[in-house]
């Protein structure tokens, strides 16, 4: 009777999580929810009652006969056979865009909803998009090195950083927050560094013995590591591009000591030279790889994804660092510190976002394949990567931290409210990306600031920038820092 009553419900569930998956696919693309409910219908009871019913008037036309089975079994063989089809379609022509959007919008029901049986049902829905969506993740950068023992891979401190005086005193401009680990260091890289004899740049173990005599602090040596790497290399987007398209036996090869002699590769080759420079300087760094979420800036238009910034909610493969530096762990990731400068553009500087920034803020774009890479308490999974806003550290290096809305992609109705918690009295700033000279408006009361964005009726890209407060007898002129991206569907 169990078995009975087990193989009838699968004539429910199955067409169930077929509609799941559609009107998921449908809020993750802003399409219409009308049409997940025809496909549902025609998913269960339409199409398999329908063909049922066809098959009952065709054998109505011949002579009787004996049934092999009975009504409700055919009934449930043929919604299986219809699921299976939709369901098999779906994972082989858009398996990662159905997986995402189970990850990413598989609560869409449940929008503004925050009850004790939302909140029960909202994480039964996710935990299974989550263990769905983790057998869908590929890199093409090779395995990470292995981990030390989590005890010893945490870090001690991962504190926030100190908070400004409350309220400042008059006239007192509070100042950029400062962790415990030194983070955010300055972008400018040392004269040292900036100015290495070439004799000392002959190997890489020259180049590692002279960064070791010259920098004894092991994080300022850390530093000198990560500048020289990024002054000396540049981002090979011809590479890039052959990785993407899978023509592995043209890329160009990413061990270290074939892009120092290169100067440039992909993060791959970043990589594996700071370990190699690391290694030659006395520092102990590993090799990590995973996935890191961006919104395609970094990626030349003609191999942008045509799915944009949604694609890039699970992050795209990629590889950074971890180091060791006074028996603590510690992220690095120099390629992203290293602005991609394009033919005709003037050489951007290098920057520190990812020099060892708190490994909460790290989390915010990269995934290690090894979770003990992402240095926290409670890893996260993949779909709770997903599913977080799309920050960068860099919103730490103003002590912002952002309050609503929670979540990558959030549906409104003709406009959002983005609401940040503003200590330090940044300045921010929110375009929307079709009406990028159509700035939104903000409003500050006390510590809080609120970003509201009227939006048309559509898909759109809500990018956030900050600056530090306006120190005394500063100029007019300032620049704004990329801190993150809100995808919005506006019904």
């Amino acid at each position: 009777m169990a078995l009975r009553g087990v193989w009838l419900s699968t004539m429910i569930l199955v067409p169930l999580f077929g509609f799941w998956l559609a009107s998921s696919l449908a809020a993750y693309k802003n399409a219409s929810q009308w049409l997940a409910l025809l496909v549902g219908l025609l998913l269960f009871p339409l199409v398999p009652v329908g063909w049922d019913l066809f098959f009952v008037w065709r054998r109505s036309k011949r002579p009787p006969e004996k049934a092999i089975l009975t009504r409700a079994d055919r009934l449930v063989l043929r919604t299986l056979l219809v699921n299976g089809v939709f369901l098999a379609g779906m994972l082989w022509f858009a398996r990662g865009s159905a997986i995402r959007a189970l990850s990413v919008r598989g609560d869409w029901m449940l929008d503004g909803r925050d009850g004790a049986i939302a909140r029960t049902l909202r994480s039964f829905l996710l935990g299974i998009a989550d263990r769905l969506d983790s057998y869908a993740r590929t890199h093409d950068y090779g395995e990470s090195d292995d981990a030390p023992d989590p005890s010893q891979v945490r870090p001690r401190t991962d504190e926030p950083p100190e908070p400004p005086p409350e309220p400042p005193p008059p006239g007192v401009v509070p100042k950029v927050p400062r962790y415990a680990s030194g983070w955010p260091f300055p972008d400018e890289a040392d004269p040292k560094v900036a100015n290495m004899p070439e004799q000392a740049q002959a190997t890489i173990a020259m180049v590692g013995a002279y960064l070791r005599e010259q920098f004894p602090d092991k994080k300022e040596r850390v530093k000198a590591i990560h500048d020289y790497i990024a002054l000396r290399l540049s981002y090979d987007e011809d590479a890039l591009r052959r990785i993407m398209a899978g023509d592995y036996a043209h890329t160009p090869s990413q061990e270290a000591e074939d892009v120092f002699r290169a100067r440039t590769g992909v993060c791959a080759g970043y990589a594996k030279l700071m370990v190699a420079i690391g290694k030659a300087a006395g520092l102990e760094v590993l090799y990590v790889t995973g996935h890191a979420r961006a919104s395609n800036d970094r990626l030349p238009a003609d191999i942008k994804d045509e799915e944009g910034l949604r694609n890039a909610f699970g992050g795209l493969g990629h590889a950074w660092n971890a180091v060791k530096v006074d028996d603590e762990w510690h992220l690095v990731d120099i390629t992203w510190d290293d602005p991609v400068t394009r033919p005709g553009e003037e050489r951007k500087p290098v920057y520190s976002t990812y020099l060892m920034a708190p490994p909460r803020l790290f989390a915010f774009d990269h995934l290690p394949e090894n979770k003990a890479w992402q240095l926290l308490e409670s890893p996260l999974s993949a779909g709770e990567f997903a599913r977080q806003p799309m920050l960068k550290p860099s919103i730490g290096r103003f002590g912002l931290t952002l309050v609503s809305p929670t979540r990558s992609q959030v549906s409104a109705n003709g406009e959002i409210t983005i609401v940040l918690e503003n200590p330090y009295a940044a300045r921010l700033m929110a375009t929307v990306s079709d009406r990028a000279s159509d700035r939104c408006t903000e409003k500050t009361e006390g510590t809080r600031t609120e970003i509201v964005c009227p939006l048309e009726r559509g898909e759109h890209e809500v990018t956030l920038f900050a600056a530090p407060a306006k120190q005394p007898g500063e100029g007019d002129s300032y620049r704004l820092d990329y801190i993150g991206t809100i995808l919005v569907n506006s019904r």
